[in-house]
């Protein structure tokens, strides 16, 4: 007879990260290769959130379909009572019973969940790969605010055009795959913390948020993320009508259009992304040693 796998193999989440190695897991260019993965992840679920209108009003409050008790469960849960939240929350109902939230990167963005079918993770013997993550690096409302209030409606089409359920769909993928991309960070300051300990532990000790801060923060990388960002929007969002034969890429041209603005992509990941993750990263540093 075939044996059961082991209950720590049963676990989803949204990357491939090595959780039994750290050596694996916190190597600068193991995560560098699964960060510009989840680039291509974050500008397709954009690019499919764009061919929808804002449709805001799967945001708005109390959304009068939904029943007073699911209106209660929502609320209970910290939601307004919006159809978005309602989905959301929903799926995240299902993925909490498969492990999901046991991936140290995945991170609900509403409670309380139901606890797995498979039972807790049995306790880990090895080296721990993370320490402990503060409630104060867990910022997913924060990006839920400004994936509705400044993302979509730079992305989409004002208006409302009934797809009110395949904008729920999206939403959530745009959410999910950009929360994971956060939550990344964590490898990333832990990894920095042990390459450089003792610089780390000084800025820690010191309470020196904006030490940290410069710690965690590469300028000119940022930059030429960006450039790779905005390079891989452009490419992936652009309308190519036909192809000639023996073609092996598309032409480009002054009348060249694309389903999404490019640059705005590239705006997301510097004005939203990125800082989002500094402020997990750091919110991570300041209590690594407690």
């Amino acid at each position: 007879l075939a044996q059961a796998p082991p209950l720590f193999s049963s676990r989803m989440a949204a990357n491939t990260a090595n959780l039994e190695d750290a050596s694996v897991a916190l190597d600068l260019d193991n995560i560098r290769k699964m960060l510009m993965r989840m680039e291509d992840s974050i500008i397709f679920s954009l690019i499919d959130r764009a061919q929808y209108k804002t449709n805001r009003v799967v945001y708005s409050p109390n959304y009068p379909k939904l029943s007073e008790f699911k209106l209660h469960q929502l609320r209970a849960a910290g939601s307004s009572g919006c159809l978005g939240d309602w989905f959301i929350y929903q799926t995240e109902c299902l993925h909490s019973q498969v492990n999901r939230y046991a991936h140290p990167t995945e991170y609900p963005f509403f409670g309380p969940l139901p606890e797995s079918i498979f039972g807790a993770d049995p306790e880990k013997t090895g080296e721990m790969i993370l320490a402990p993550v503060p409630p104060e690096a867990k910022v997913n409302k924060r990006l839920l605010e400004i994936y509705r209030e400044q993302m979509v409606p730079a992305l989409c089409e004002e208006g409302e055009d009934g797809n009110l359920g395949s904008t729920s769909v999206q939403d959530l993928h745009c959410l999910q795959t950009m929360s994971t991309r956060i939550y990344y960070g964590l490898f990333v300051a832990e990894s920095k913390f042990r390459t450089e300990r003792e610089k780390a532990t000084a800025l820690i000790n010191a309470g020196d948020r904006d030490g940290l801060m410069d710690f965690v923060t590469k300028a000119d990388v940022e930059a030429r993320n960006i450039r790779r960002i905005v390079l891989k929007a452009r490419t992936f969002s652009q309308d190519i009508i036909c192809g000639d034969e023996g073609q092996i890429a598309p032409l480009t041209s002054a009348e060249t259009t694309h389903k999404i603005d490019p640059e705005y992509i590239g705006t997301i990941f510097r004005d939203f992304i990125m800082p989002l993750t500094k402020d997990v990263e750091v919110a991570y540093l300041l209590k690594r040693l407690t």
